[in-house]
């Protein structure tokens, strides 16, 4: 069988190639892990669109086409081809939901029609094509009401409208957003329960629940910028079963095989709730239920949409037999907390409301809520080297005016005002957040205030650990080293200890080698024999090298596992491939500091640490102790040597050495004549005008590069003068985002071969015969994305801190 996968995650494809299918894959992602591990005549590096798509179909004449896993982005795509009749014309099945059912998804009146045929409760909604149909609509269910345009993109926009004013000013941003000139208005549930489930069907109708998501935050909050728990937290036991049974009803409606995600919106005074959306793809939270439970969903989902039953999934030999068909248990407890790009992008309303304005999250996993959210918040954006980070500055008016409209600091603002003495009454009233929530946060506050008013007692390091505060986070509380917090725990015998997330809760035996700390007695992570090295992730996504710095951290991974290593990973984002089970042999779901990662180290004793990205104050860090064998890749940037601040070309070399390879050549594209550092996004792979100047400027570059000084990827910049002499500004290690695009066009995976130099284990005369510097077929460019339309951002052009993604494309040579 031949498939056309859409976006697939990695371990979607692990579980394809077991079933012996031909995969064909579509994806403009230069980040992509998945591209690299399929045959390259199978690969089409194209933008995912309709008319990219049926080309695809029509040349390749493929099977089947997955498209779930590609988001609403390929389900909609999907809906078009069966439209517009080029999967029947072609005999192409759609997997996971049939054509006609995927229609009442994507046409929200049909989905509408659909849940009120199967008696679940809906919000009154209508499409209007002007004013006058939007405000009849207001006079029967009255404000307030939520306007969002109906878009063949994924616009997320929804404005929450409390008067006529605020209305017409919706309804004018949002026909001029829409592509058929209609709107949809709703009702409005703002402070309601959001609450989330995730489940997954077979084709024989045997249906599980995943998990139970819950929204800390209400709804009127996107689900994107809200704080999450996993499992539920506040729901009564009748709550929590009608909306599971809800979901499977909803599921069997849709014909869904494979996963499903349903949001509802709860009454916080009965038992009453809405349908909100419905999605049978994989979204950002079915993710999130599989790193809670540790439930392979996207595993076993691939094989439900093939057509295997639940009880056929054969699990990896890490999983009991019994888990594909068993819903999973949790006894612990995850809290995701997004970040947000406003610090690098300051123009834009940072309100939290019905627009989605996160770009990335991380997680935090303890026994406890309170443990889970301090270990989410030390991952955060707050402060990576701060405890609990004080917005002690804030005047009253504004803690007020910032609990009814919150901010970005939301839990920072609701445990300031604790601190102040606000009533969890008052707070629940003010925010529409439950309770249970307040009371968990006053806690987090008086186990702060045990350990400050007594430090360097056993008594606080035990308070300390039970609620969430790692030994760094005490030693700067204290203000010691954090060599002192850890004789303390010798002293006491009071230990880290590692417990296995998996779905059975301990129920069976079981060994995902997934795992988070905890301070009780049983230890269940051990050191594996030969060689090891720890990698530390990224953590959450955030602007800048995001999604590339993830694919970086995979590769290194990768190359690890092919040298014979055992490899351990340390991550917080709960999208990050690089935590995808089968590239690792261990996962530990830690925030990125340095007690924690002295803690893993101390477990594992690994034979090298990875350090990937450019994070100075860590590398720093870590480097002190020199027992440690630290490689950062690629080096800091902070040893860049500029004469100026701007380039118009450059060329990348590779340094072993005592030997320079030549590997190709770049432009950079000019956006506003703006040839500033920061502001080179976007490169083309050779250089413009390379059949005259590559050969000279390769070896101008080589005549300037000090293999004293440089070593492994080396990029030299130039200037092209107006004379059409180049002129060199600047020595710099290859970027993240650089080292991708070179290992996609060059057809070299440039990580895998740092990683073997800086283990000393290269192959220098295999390198070379790979390397053709001056031997080009066409143009490789990669353009940045910034979020600036998403986040209604009045920027066009963007810095390198400020990208959110890239696409790649190739063009002929003219």
């Amino acid at each position: 069988m031949k498939m056309n996968l859409m976006l697939p995650r990695f371990e979607r494809l692990i579980a394809l190639k077991k079933t012996g299918a031909q995969i064909i894959y579509v994806d403009d992602n230069p980040f992509s892990v998945t591209s690299e591990e399929i045959q390259p005549a199978n690969v089409y590096v194209q933008q995912v669109n309709f008319k990219n798509v049926v080309n695809i179909v029509e040349k390749e004449h493929p099977d089947a086409i997955m498209a779930t896993t590609g988001g609403l982005n390929a389900m909609q795509i999907a809906w078009q081809l069966s439209e517009s009749g080029v999967l029947s014309s072609n005999n192409v099945t759609l997997l996971g939901i049939k054509p006609a059912d995927l229609r009442k998804v994507i046409d929200n009146q049909k989905l509408r029609e659909l849940l009120t045929e199967i008696n679940e409760r809906v919000i009154a909604s209508r499409i209007v094509a002007d004013d006058n149909e939007a405000m009849d609509f207001v006079r029967e269910v009255g404000f307030p009401v939520i306007v969002k345009p109906i878009s063949a993109s994924h616009d997320t926009s929804r404005f929450i409208c409390n008067n006529t004013d605020e209305l017409e000013d919706a309804l004018d941003v949002s026909f001029k957003r829409t592509y058929i000139k209609r709107c949809s208005i709703e009702q409005s549930i703002v402070g309601y329960k959001e609450i989330e489930m995730v489940g997954v069907r077979d084709v024989n109708g045997n249906k599980m629940l995943v998990s139970g998501l819950e929204d800390m935050d209400p709804i009127g909050i996107h689900s994107g910028d809200s704080i999450i728990c996993a499992p539920t937290q506040t729901l009564i036991n009748e709550e929590y079963q009608a909306l599971r049974t809800a979901t499977f009803r909803i599921m069997d409606s849709l014909n869904v095989t494979g996963t499903c995600h349903v949001q509802f919106a709860q009454s916080r005074t009965d038992s009453n709730y809405f349908v909100t959306k419905v999605s049978p793809f994989f979204t950002r939270n079915t993710m999130l239920a599989a790193k809670a439970t540790g439930y392979p969903v996207t595993y076993v989902s691939s094989f439900l949409e093939l057509g295997y039953s639940l009880t056929e999934v054969k699990l990896p030999a890490k999983y009991s037999k019994y888990l594909a068909f068993m819903e999973p248990t949790m006894d612990h407890v995850l809290v995701r907390i997004p970040l947000w790009p406003f610090r690098d992008i300051n123009d834009v309303d940072q309100h939290l409301n019905t627009l989605m304005k996160s770009v990335g999250s991380t997680i935090g996993i303890g026994r406890t809520v309170e443990e889970a959210i301090i270990k989410s918040m030390h991952s955060s954006q707050f402060s990576p080297r701060d405890i609990l980070p004080s917005v002690s500055k804030v005047d009253d008016d504004d803690v007020i005016n910032q609990l009814i409209h919150p901010l970005a600091s939301r839990i920072l603002i609701l445990m300031e005002a604790l601190r102040r003495g606000f009533s969890i009454d008052e707070l629940s009233e003010l925010t529409q957040i439950d309770r249970f929530y307040f009371y968990k946060l006053n806690q987090l506050l008086r186990a702060q205030s045990f350990v400050v008013n007594n430090p360097m007692s056993p008594e606080s390091i035990q308070v300390g650990h039970k609620y969430g505060f790692g030994d760094g986070m005490l030693a700067e509380l204290w203000n010691v080293n954090i060599s002192e917090i850890s004789k303390m725990n010798q002293d006491v015998k009071y230990q880290v200890t590692y417990k296995e997330i998996e779905p059975s809760a301990g129920e069976f035996l079981e060994n995902t080698s997934i795992f988070y700390s905890s301070y009780e007695l049983e230890n269940e992570s051990h050191p594996f024999e030969g060689k090891t090295a720890l990698v530390i992730g990224r953590g959450g996504n955030q602007l800048g090298p995001n999604s590339a710095a993830d694919y970086y951290t995979t590769q290194i991974l990768i190359s690890l596992k092919k040298t014979g290593y055992k490899t351990i990973i340390m991550n917080t984002n709960p999208n990050a491939v690089s935590l995808t089970p089968q590239l690792s042999d261990k996962q530990y779901i830690e925030p990125i500091q340095l007690g924690n990662i002295l803690n893993i180290i101390d477990i594992d004793q690994p034979d090298v640490v990875f350090l990937p990205g450019n994070r100075h104050y860590l590398a720093n860090q870590l480097q002190q102790f020199t027992n440690l064998n630290v490689i950062v890749l690629p080096p800091d940037q902070k040893v860049a040597s500029y004469k100026e601040n701007q380039a118009t070309t450059a060329v990348d070399l590779f340094v072993q050495k005592g030997e320079i390879l030549p590997v190709t050549t770049i432009s950079f594209f000019k956006h506003d004549n703006r040839t500033d550092i920061h502001h080179i996004n976007d490169y083309q792979e050779p250089m413009t005008n390379w059949e005259s100047d590559e050969v000279s400027l390769i070896a101008q570059a080589i005549d300037v590069v000090n293999v004293g000084e440089w070593q492994g990827l080396v990029q030299v910049l130039f200037d092209k003068t107006a004379t059409g002499k180049y002129s060199c500004t600047g020595i710099r290690p290859v970027r993240i985002t650089e080292t991708a695009f070179l290992t996609k066009t060059t057809g070299i995976n440039w990580i895998n071969v740092l990683v073997r130099k800086y283990l000393g284990l290269l192959d220098m005369n295999s390198l070379r015969n790979q390397i053709v510097p001056t031997e080009h077929k066409r143009y490789s460019i990669m353009a940045a994305h910034f979020p600036f339309k998403e986040l209604q951002s009045n920027r066009n052009e963007g810095t390198t801190k400020q990208e959110v993604g890239s696409s790649l494309s190739f063009e002929n040579f003219s």
